[in-house]
């Protein structure tokens, strides 16, 4: 079974290494985004820690600071590191790339700028993943529906789709369970399982 590396241990490791470039708040190790790559590394390569694999690494928008979130595994230890680095530059948002320190850190950086425009400096292939080039805006941002000039993002409906030939058509059934208050296409009628298996 996989077990919770202790964040104070690994803080020691880190501040060995660089003093003061590791703090723990909330049981949670946080790294100093300026010296975030250095401090991995040290964690990946210490023999004690062993974080030698980046399982996940994703970003929360806390509106008025961006938090990364790093898990880092060692698999022969069998053991696992939440780490965290938070960034308050919501207009220009970047942190040093762990390209150099965890191979599959390349995609899992691009997933992040993709969605929440957060730069990782030093990236070899820093571009969008899902969304094309010149999109506006960032998806996951809380911020991100108050987009300039008060344009939501998506489509108004769906194409093809027009108030006259919206469900529901006489005849036609829906593209989604029915419920007992929608109204019923002809000759149907919906009616709630009452059997003591429903739940």
């Amino acid at each position: 079974m996989t077990t919770q590396y202790d964040a104070t241990a690994a803080m020691e490791i880190v501040n060995a290494s660089a003093p003061g470039a590791a703090c723990i708040d909330e049981g949670v190790l946080y790294l100093e985004p300026d010296t975030l790559a250095e401090s991995i590394r040290t964690l990946r390569d210490s023999e004690e820690s062993d974080l030698v694999f980046l399982s996940n690494l994703t970003a929360v928008d806390h509106e008025l600071h961006f938090e990364l979130v790093y898990h880092l595994q060692s698999l022969d230890l069998n053991h696992i590191l939440q780490v965290k680095a938070r960034v308050f530059d919501r207009e220009d948002p970047a942190l040093p790339s762990l390209t150099r320190v965890y191979h599959g850190a390349h995609l899992q950086e691009r997933e992040v700028y993709d969605l929440f425009g957060i730069r990782f400096d030093g990236h070899p292939d820093l571009r969008r993943m899902f969304l094309w080039e010149g999109f506006p805006g960032y998806p996951l941002r809380k911020d991100f529906l108050q987009m300039p000039g008060q344009v939501r993002a998506g489509l108004p409906g769906f194409p093809h789709e027009s108030e006259e030939n919206a469900w529901p058509v006489p005849g036609s059934v829906p593209q989604r369970p029915l419920h007992p208050n929608d109204p019923q296409p002809e000759g149907e009628v919906v009616v709630a399982d009452e059997s003591e298996d429903a739940s």
